[in-house]
């Protein structure tokens, strides 16, 4: 990466990139809360749901502007936006009347106003099949997901940048939000389907390893957007004393390297778990799971739970290059055993239950203080 990239424009474009996924990480969590499980069709329109988010990201906000690249006028933002109504479509009534109707349908007026409209229709669609929330909330949902788009360009990036490189519409407010009403109405003809409608379970028997997959998936993602944050505040500070080479100099040297994984590691997997009443991730704690001690189903102790996070986190902030073996070890480790025990969970003791089990077996604990077998388990 040259020199010569604006700092801006690097955390700006990896920021996006990262919170967009954070930010659909709720739709996991309400899809396991619904069916008890992660079934076929709503898994698979939550990481729709996340793929028409991420596209709205790539269509409106990028590519980003290099440094020079933007003439500014010195005029306010708001002098550069399109607040009158219909302005964009009337060019399609102009072009009708000189070319005719195909070449209407292929100018670059009518294109433009066809995009803004499909681009939401994807939108509208999965953020119904998830939520399945009321028809007038999606519609509302998807003009507020719209105007925080149109702000987001208007504002120059919320003021990232010195002049906005992208122009605030409201047709384009107008437009998208016809988009996410489409979504919705084609939304509403799947969601007569059986398949749409998977029965509900009672999430009691051991969790799948999709489940536990897609848990593993939400800390790591955690874990390195942290670590990317640490990394780019660190990078704005030295790049305020010293050079970008010298800066980035001092983020490779591989002692900082590593206490920057580790610390992203502790912050966002370790300290949850010791904290947090079932010692749940943050991911765990997303997909309905928590960790409890093979031998008595109890609360696993501090020390097993640190077991765990070295296994996991601290072996990739000391070796990053050790994360993929690890991954397949962890996965291959779930699919090879009946109990669906992973290669952290033989290291410190524990096994995954389900926070629906966890909370059936506290419910029926006996006033001795004994244990009842765990739901789902022999």
């Amino acid at each position: 990466m040259g020199p010569d990239l604006h700092v801006d424009t690097l955390i700006t474009a990896v920021l996006v990139v990262a919170l967009l996924p954070l930010a659909m990480l709720p739709a996991l969590g309400a899809t396991v809360r619904r069916y008890g499980r992660l079934p076929a069709w709503p898994l698979l329109s939550a990481i729709g749901l996340l793929g028409a988010a991420s596209a709205l990201a790539a269509f409106t906000v990028f590519p980003l502007p290099r440094p020079g690249q933007v003439t500014c006028t010195g005029e306010p933002f708001v002098s550069t936006w399109q607040l009158t109504p219909f302005a964009s479509i009337a060019p399609i009534g102009d072009a009708l009347a000189r070319s005719g109707l195909i070449g209407a349908l292929t100018g670059f007026a009518f294109l433009q106003v066809a995009l803004n409209v499909v681009l939401f229709v994807p939108y509208g669609f999965f953020l119904h099949q998830v939520t399945r929330w009321r028809g007038r909330v999606v519609v509302l949902a998807s003009a507020g997901t719209s105007l925080l788009v149109e702000i987001t360009q208007g504002s120059a990036v919320f003021g990232l940048f010195p002049c906005p490189y992208r122009q605030f519409d409201v047709d384009d407010l107008l437009l998208n939000t016809a988009g996410g009403a489409v979504g919705l109405a084609l939304s509403r003809v799947v969601a007569r389907t059986a398949f749409a409608n998977p029965a509900a379970a009672a999430d009691l028997d051991a969790p799948g390893v999709t489940r536990r997959a897609a848990a593993l998936l939400v800390d790591l993602l955690l874990v390195g957007t942290a670590t990317f944050l640490t990394s780019a505040a660190l990078l704005a500070v030295l790049t305020a004393r010293a050079s970008i080479e010298d800066a980035r100099g001092a983020l490779e040297n591989p002692v900082t390297a590593i206490l920057l994984g580790l610390a992203s590691g502790a912050a966002m997997a370790l300290l949850p778990s010791l904290l947090t009443r079932d010692r749940t991730t943050p991911g765990q704690l997303l997909l309905d799971l928590a960790p409890v001690a093979v031998d008595d189903g109890a609360r696993p102790p501090a020390a097993r739970i640190l077991a765990r996070w070295a296994v996991r986190w601290a072996t990739w902030g000391i070796v990053p290059s050790l994360l993929p073996p690890l991954l397949v070890a962890e996965l291959l480790t779930v699919i090879a055993r009946r109990d669906r025990r992973s290669l952290s969970d033989l290291v410190s003791g524990t096994t995954m239950v389900t926070r629906t089990a966890l909370r059936a077996e506290r419910a029926e604990e006996p006033a001795d203080g004994g244990t009842m077998p765990r739901p789902g388990r022999p």
